[in-house]
């Protein structure tokens, strides 16, 4: 019966090692077999992969960032409207304030007394 457990588990193994290599080119993986394989092919694909999008992606938010403030203040030097949203109505959200920080400081020394 353990005999027959361990063919299995042993089946089992090589089934998924295939399953693995086949995520990955032949050149990863050749010399070695079984999980050392999976472990070099996975560790170079994150770090390829980690650098990369690091590096493209602030690049892309600072790029979109300066876009969105260049068409921010092109809309205001040309009174342009965007339904009905002007720059002032921009910065009337940017400046307002949905916490009253004030109050809460007030709450907050209050509880501290009360200590």
């Amino acid at each position: 019966m353990t005999k027959q457990m361990e063919e299995t588990a042993a089946e089992r193994r090589a089934y998924v090692d295939q399953i693995r290599a086949s995520f990955y080119p032949e050149e990863a993986d050749r010399g070695k077999t079984g999980r050392t394989a999976f472990r070099k092919g996975l560790a170079s694909v994150d770090n390829s992969q980690e650098g990369e999008a690091g590096y493209s992606s602030l690049g892309i938010r600072t790029i979109i960032a300066c876009l969105i403030f260049a068409v921010f203040v092109y809309c205001d030097q040309k009174q342009i409207s965007f339904h009905q949203y002007k720059a002032k109505d921009v910065w009337k959200q940017i400046e307002w304030n949905p916490l009253p920080l004030e109050e809460l400081q007030e709450t907050i020394k209050i509880s501290f007394k009360q200590l």
